[in-house]
């Protein structure tokens, strides 16, 4: 899993192997999730907020 930009710079999650498996079992054969991510640091501390929804 590794943070990436959008083409529109908004920051997300790709999730890989073990990851992405667990969020395709949690959001179920017929729906997708969104991940939304913000992320704020100001040394020496760095804080994330992440949101998954499920879209049917």
């Amino acid at each position: 899993m590794g943070v990436v930009n959008l083409p529109s710079g908004r920051p997300t999650l790709k999730l890989t192997g073990g990851a992405l498996k667990r969020l395709e079992q949690l959001a179920g054969p017929h729906a997708r999730a969104d991940i939304h991510l913000t992320i704020t640091d100001d040394y020496p501390l760095a804080q994330a907020f992440v949101i998954i929804a499920r879209v049917n």
